[in-house]
């Protein structure tokens, strides 16, 4: 059985939580977005931490019966044993109308390391475009699933959002400017700005420092691309860039 890293266990147990919620939700009335969004279908080296979902029409007891059966399940249980994973604790720090969150604790056999994530539904509305894509064949194969559908937000889309997180967070984080980074060299078309959220982003975005992208955005690259992005000049030059294109 093929070693993962610590990031790709985390992966490995989205992508199945993703395929099962396929099987218990019909796939319009939610979209998949930020880092998850972008790593399976925006070809994102960066693997992300948490899985977040914007959703609709669903029933708040509803939404948590079919995720609390996924969690619980025995499929579940079994694919996380094969794969050499069990999730230690679970819990669910915030069930709303508006917001619905589970966090839970993976470890993995090999390592006394445990491995944090979250899934996270939001019911703010499906406003921007959406797309329904199959899961890119290249990450579903590393992991031995067979490609599925699932409706995600598309690249524009995913470009707004990643601006207005950028200035919007209460605490600026690196893996905005980098995933914007990343978009704009996929040639996505800027959304218009108006002035005070230009100048507000590129404060944002000239703010993080380098052992803040090193410790939330290079710790969740693939090893190949460490040595890389381990280079304060490199940082500097992502900052440059996205400065640079918000200010167009």
């Amino acid at each position: 059985m093929k070693k993962y890293i610590p990031a790709e266990h985390i992966e490995l147990f989205h992508l199945y939580f993703l395929q099962q919620l396929n099987l218990k939700i019909d796939k319009r009335l939610y979209a998949l977005k930020g880092g998850c969004n972008l790593r399976f279908f925006l070809k994102s080296i960066r693997y992300s931490q948490d899985i977040d979902i914007d959703i609709k029409i669903i029933r708040k007891d509803t939404l948590a019966n079919h995720v609390r059966k996924i969690l619980s399940s025995i499929n579940m249980k079994r694919f996380l044993q094969a794969n050499k994973i069990e999730i230690i604790k679970s819990s669910e720090p915030k069930q709303t109308e508006t917001t619905q969150r589970w966090k839970m604790s993976l470890k993995s056999f090999s390592s006394s390391i445990l491995l944090n994530t979250k899934i996270e539904f939001s019911r703010r509305g499906i406003t921007d475009e959406i797309k329904l894509d199959i899961i890119d064949p290249l990450i579903a194969s590393k992991y031995q699933f067979n490609p599925f559908f699932i409706n995600h937000y598309s690249a524009k889309s995913a470009y707004k959002q990643k601006i207005k997180a950028l200035i919007g967070r209460s605490e600026t984080q690196a893996r905005d400017v980098f995933d914007l980074f990343h978009l704009i060299s996929l040639n996505v078309q800027k959304p218009k700005l108006t002035p005070s959220d230009i100048e507000k982003a590129q404060m944002c975005a000239c703010s993080i420092t380098f052992e803040e992208f090193k410790s939330q955005v290079v710790a969740y690259l693939p090893h190949e691309y460490h040595s890389q992005y381990s280079d304060p000049i490199i940082w500097e030059n992502i900052i440059y860039k996205v400065v640079e294109e918000i200010s167009k």
